[in-house]
């Protein structure tokens, strides 16, 4: 086995660490109140480890939102699929005290580019449009946010479905 491959292995494992223990004081701890020395300790990893992978707590967030972000991305770049968005609503709506967290400084405009990200990515450059991507992924991330702020605050009521739909919706 080469040096590449065990660092790529011992990187994911460590990630996985923190990835798992960052759930658990999640699902135990106010966002607010965790400190990212809190999570290299449930971590059972080094500080210095931790460090290689992240700066804090939000960098693992952001990193950690992926799979929740995925349906977004496809439906902010038009190719939503009905059903995983509607999973993932559902996912949101279940965890919406956590979820809520996701909007508040300064986590919430670093999801927002990171959402931006993911859109534009799936958007490409050969579009063909005028308007460049980067503008298209973040007017769509900013709203697929500020709609899921105010369903998952409770200040606008909707059924899933219903969002879903609006959030699939073509922009520009």
């Amino acid at each position: 086995m080469s040096d590449a491959h065990e660092l790529d292995r011992r990187s994911q494992r460590t990630r996985k660490a923190i990835f798992e223990a960052f759930t658990r004081l999640v699902f135990t701890h106010r966002y607010s109140a965790i400190r990212t020395s809190d999570l290299i300790e449930e971590a059972g990893v080094g500080r210095s480890t931790f460090y290689e992978h992240f700066r804090n707590k939000d960098d693992v967030m952001v990193w950690a939102v992926d799979p929740i972000f995925e349906p977004l991305a496809e439906a902010g770049a038009g190719r939503a699929s009905l059903p995983h968005l509607h999973f993932v609503l559902d996912h949101l709506w279940e965890r919406r005290a956590l979820a809520r967290v996701m909007f508040e400084p300064p986590l919430g405009p670093k999801l927002q580019r990171k959402l931006a990200s993911m859109i534009e990515l799936r958007l490409g450059a050969d579009r063909g449009g005028t308007v460049p991507a980067a503008l298209l992924a973040t007017a769509s991330a900013a709203s697929q946010l500020a709609m899921l702020r105010l369903w998952l605050t409770g200040e606008v009521a909707c059924e899933p479905a219903i969002l879903a739909g609006q959030l699939t919706e073509k922009r520009a």
